[in-house]
């Protein structure tokens, strides 16, 4: 088995997975789920826009809502750079590499640049947003979930050693790996992460790119309950997909649900750190079947929602 290699010394610093940006239906209903059950803060909202963010972050936003009269779909997944010489750096790097990147003007961010990865997925990078005032300490403010933080996203894609080589030559590293049989050469799945824990992005092999789930860090698992609790209360409770369960990757407990739109959105708790495994030959199926929480269905692992770019990549484009 082997897997692309990481290189330590990409062409520029990216810090963190940091937001996402998806289509919806209906907007008001849209931000009663997130405000209510999951517990964003709303930063700002107009002309069939919304900016939330978590409990406990201080930039402007980290899930943006745009209400659309189309099928929904996932829009951009935003990283954070560490500084404005960052997106210069990246805008020679992906020019070089065929990408076709382009500096953006975007509300509430400061300069933003969008590319495509290898796979299709439309991304896009900024080192900057507004400070916001975080309600981390105002428990009286916060609802359902209170979640502090985005911390990862997951998509589908064909070709999984494909995808991640693109992400460890930016620098990111594999926490982990998994494989069907023990003697496969290929990876069925690929765990990847900047930040303090195991996961910044998950590629799992199925045709895409399609956006599987994204997901927000919450306190502890009684912030699980409070969220099932009070989506039950609200009539949110057909939007539960699976859990509470225990992941093995980090050993995070964590819930599923399907928004108004049918996206994916996960809470959990703070994974361990330590959690990385650096490779395993477990299947999908079974890797589920040995923690805590009803089997998956095999429909969780297939299932997801397209995601959608202006296809500026030199190598697919995106959908």
């Amino acid at each position: 088995m082997s897997v692309p290699i990481t290189n330590p010394t990409p062409a520029f610093s990216i810090r963190r997975a940091s937001h996402i940006s998806l289509t919806v239906a209906d907007l008001e209903v849209s931000l009663a789920f997130y405000t209510e059950v999951i517990g964003l803060v709303v930063s700002a909202t107009g002309d069939g826009v919304a900016h939330l963010r978590g409990v406990e972050e201080s930039a402007h936003h980290s899930l943006t809502l745009v209400q659309t009269k189309g099928e929904p779909s996932c829009r951009r997944l935003g990283f954070r750079v560490e500084s404005d010489a960052d997106l210069d750096r990246a805008f020679g790097n992906f020019s070089h590499l065929g990408h076709r990147p382009e500096f953006v003007d975007l509300p509430h961010q400061g300069r933003t640049l969008h590319v495509s990865d290898s796979v299709g997925s439309p991304l896009e990078f900024c080192a900057t947003m507004p400070v916001q005032q975080r309600p981390h300490d105002q428990f009286q403010l916060q609802k359902g979930a209170a979640a502090l933080r985005y911390d990862h996203v997951q998509l589908l894609a064909p070709d999984v050693a494909k995808a991640s080589a693109f992400y460890t030559a930016l620098g990111f590293r594999i926490s982990d790996y998994f494989v069907d049989l023990e003697e496969d050469e290929e990876p069925l799945g690929i765990f990847m992460y900047r930040k303090n824990n195991p996961h910044d992005i998950v590629f799992l092999t199925r045709p895409g790119p399609v956006l599987h789930h994204f997901a927000y860090v919450v306190a502890d698992s009684t912030f699980l309950f409070r969220a099932l609790d009070t989506a039950g209360a609200l009539g949110f409770s057909g939007n539960l997909e699976r859990g509470p369960a225990r992941h093995g990757e980090g050993h995070a407990l964590y819930v599923y649900f399907r928004d108004p739109d049918d996206h994916r959105v996960e809470i959990l708790t703070p994974a361990d750190p330590d959690g990385r495994c650096g490779g395993c030959a477990d299947a999908l199926a079974s890797r589920q079947q040995a923690f805590m929480g009803i089997p998956g269905a095999e429909k969780l692992a297939l299932r997801g929602l397209e995601v959608r770019g202006r296809g500026n990549s030199g190598q697919g484009g995106g959908r």
